[in-house]
C-alpha cells in the first residue's frame, strides 16, 4: 500500500473541508458558518451565499489539487507560497466583491 507524505495529507484533508464548507454556504444556504454575518447585513443573504460559496470551493478544490500534485511528484519548495499568495488575492476579491456591492433599496 502506498504511504502518502504528511504534507500531501494536510492539503487534500484541508482541500476536502474547504470544498465541504463551501458547498453547505452555497447550495444549502448555511450562512451561519459565517463568522460575523447575520440576516441585518445589507449585502442580501443570496447574494453572500453565491459569492463566498463560490469563493470557498475555488480554494477548496485548487488546494485539494495541490495535495494530489504533493502525493504524486515532488513539486518545488516555494509551491506553499504560491498557492498562500493565491489565496490571499481570493479572498481580497472576495471583500471587494461583498463591499462594493450598493445597498439594496428599502
Amino acid at each position: 500500500m502506498m504511504e502518502l507524505p504528511s504534507e500531501a495529507l494536510e492539503w487534500l484533508a484541508v482541500g476536502c473541508l474547504l470544498t465541504v464548507a463551501g458547498a453547505l454556504i452555497k447550495f444549502r444556504g448555511w450562512t451561519f458558518l459565517l463568522a460575523g454575518y447575520d440576516e441585518t447585513a445589507p449585502v442580501p443573504e443570496s447574494v453572500v451565499r453565491n459569492v463566498t460559496g463560490n469563493t470557498l470551493l475555488r480554494v477548496g478544490i485548487a488546494v485539494f489539487v495541490v495535495g494530489i500534485v504533493e502525493s504524486v511528484t515532488n513539486p518545488p519548495s516555494y509551491l506553499g507560497v504560491v498557492v498562500g499568495v493565491a489565496i490571499a488575492l481570493e479572498v481580497a476579491r472576495l471583500l471587494y466583491r461583498l463591499n462594493a456591492r450598493s445597498p439594496q433599496a428599502t
